[in-house]
């Protein structure tokens, strides 16, 4: 299955310097972490308890040469075209590149329709 880098933030650590050093751990390039632009949040629900909001950067200009920093835990890079993305594409992922290539800044994802109040 394949999806972006990414991870957690650390206790204290800001939205910005986080993206920055999820790259430099788990691809290995160098980013200055003001460089980068949010292209989307993505407010994902996977279970009850278990919702979460993602925050999708790009980046533009890097330093050094993307590779897999974690073989540990992940399989190999894949370079993929973002309107034709691989099968075997996390959807999670997969909607925040949908919606950055949409120019959404915002979208839930997996979440079901609440009844309307009376």
């Amino acid at each position: 299955m394949l999806r972006l880098p990414s991870g957690h933030l650390e206790e204290g650590e800001p939205l910005h310097q986080g993206a920055a050093r999820e790259l430099r751990e788990e691809v290995g390039i160098t980013v200055d972490p003001d460089t980068p632009r949010l292209a989307t949040i993505v407010h994902h629900y996977r279970r009850p308890g278990r919702a979460r909001l993602g925050a999708f950067f790009v980046a533009t200009h890097w330093e050094g040469e993307p590779v897999n920093a974690e073989p540990h835990k992940c399989g190999p890079l894949v370079w993929a075209d973002p309107h034709h993305l691989p099968e075997n594409t996390i959807d999670y992922p997969a909607q925040g590149i949908r919606a950055w290539l949409e120019g959404h800044g915002y979208v839930p994802h997996n979440w079901k329709r609440l009844p309307t109040a009376r």
